[in-house]
């Protein structure tokens, strides 16, 4: 799994840059929510918000499961993590009957799945890189996020946008740090092989 994530630093980047836009994207929005008259437009961004965000981190995720098992990665965790967040949007997304509380908590369940996902690839990376905690970390913010959407006193738009824009952009910032460390040990690989193979052709020149 460390060889696929160290080729693919780079989807993991975008997908942290996405949450962290994302999470920009509703602090300019907030200003302009409407008000408890218009609350089921509010309702309708929310989920169409949610619902875009969910996809788009999901096929970049996807993405990089696909092309870890291309190149003969293990990638099952990721992929598992990638088709529950798109699967948590479409649904959200395709489904205008839903109330506001059964998005909420969708969301909820949706994040919380990704946790558990999260801490235990975070867990398995943690074997190869010992002082690695990025994606752990990634994955107790999803969980408290998931459980804190649960909340009695959560249940209106204003309160889950404000922990949505705050869970994307902490959890993108760990995203975004844990691709650019994945980019480093990827230089760092090429580096190496690039000096065993100059050590090999100097090797062979001086038996000749």
């Amino acid at each position: 799994m460390i060889r696929m994530l160290i080729k693919n630093w780079w989807l993991l980047l975008l997908r942290g840059v996405f949450a962290l836009a994302f999470a920009i994207f509703i602090f300019v929005f907030m200003p302009f929510v409407p008000a408890p008259l218009l609350r089921e437009l509010a309702f309708a961004g929310l989920a169409v918000i949610f619902a875009l965000f969910a996809s788009a981190t999901g096929v970049v995720t996807i993405a990089a499961a696909v092309r870890g098992a291309g190149q003969g990665g293990s990638s099952w965790l990721l992929l598992a993590d990638g088709i529950v967040v798109t699967t948590g949007g479409l649904v959200i997304f395709f489904s205008p009957g839903l109330t506001l509380t059964h998005v909420i908590q969708l969301i909820g369940f949706t994040c919380l799945l990704v946790g558990v996902l999260e801490v235990i690839a975070g867990i398995h990376l943690r074997r190869h890189l010992t002082d690695e905690s990025l994606l752990l970390a990634g994955g107790i913010i999803s969980i408290i996020f998931a459980f804190c959407l649960f909340l009695p006193r959560s249940m209106n738009v204003q309160a889950v946008l404000t922990w949505l824009s705050l869970y994307a952009g902490v959890n993108g910032l760990a995203m975004i740090g844990l691709a650019w460390r994945l980019r480093r040990l990827n230089e760092a690989v090429h580096a190496l092989a690039a000096a065993g193979q100059s050590a090999k052709a100097a090797s062979q020149s001086g038996a000749a």
